[in-house]
């Protein structure tokens, strides 16, 4: 543990001395060559911790992982994940915002946010800013499902069709178990409606 530690001081003051100034473009590559092995061990590291339940530790790791590598995903949400299940729920918003402020042009953190408000705090109308804006980049077929689901709590009956509509034309291929779930919420949600407008 100590040694990781001075390794991660140490790395933090190369990066900061390499990021002062302009490097040969060989240099540079084999610099991020080491910085990129460094996060990989990191990562392991991570992994292990996470399995032998030191999460605090992997919390803090997070920190420096994404300094490295601010496009790493999976440390977001793990770490993420544990803070808010820990009721570090400012803590966790914040990662995550800080997930979407470092990677504003793909769907995950978006998601991570929109699904965050969406169990954690059952705060749907929030829930559907973040996941209305997730669906405007290529994602998975859940996300477009988790939309529907915060459309059908918030009233916006229609809509949730329409986006499980949409769901379906978009992922064929989805599971087929999925698949049915998806028709089923459809086939009770337009019968709610015509049962409201006394179409029925």
């Amino acid at each position: 543990m100590k040694r990781l530690g001075i390794s991660v001081a140490l790395v933090c003051v190369l990066l900061g001395a390499v990021q002062a100034q302009q490097l040969p473009a060989g240099v540079q590559k084999r610099i991020d060559a080491i910085f990129d092995g460094m996060v990989d061990r990191w990562i392991v590291q991570m992994d292990k911790w996470w399995h032998d339940g030191q999460h605090e530790q992997l919390i803090n790791m997070t920190y420096f992982v994404i300094v490295f590598d601010p496009h790493n995903i999976e440390a977001y949400t793990n770490a993420g994940w544990l803070l808010w299940s820990s009721d570090r729920d400012d803590e966790a918003v914040a990662l995550y915002e800080r997930g979407v402020r470092n990677n504003p042009d793909v769907y995950d953190m978006y998601y991570e946010l929109g699904q965050y408000y969406y169990i954690r705090k059952k705060d749907y109308a929030k829930a559907k800013v973040y996941l209305e804006q997730a669906i405007k980049y290529p994602c998975e077929w859940f996300v477009w499902n988790t939309l529907g689901h915060t459309y059908a709590r918030l009233g916006e009956r229609q809509k949730a069709v329409e986006t499980w509509q949409e769901l379906l034309r978009r992922f064929p291929m989805m599971p087929v178990d999925q698949m049915e779930a998806v028709r089923k919420n459809i086939r009770d949600t337009v019968t709610s409606i015509l049962e409201e407008s006394g179409q029925q």
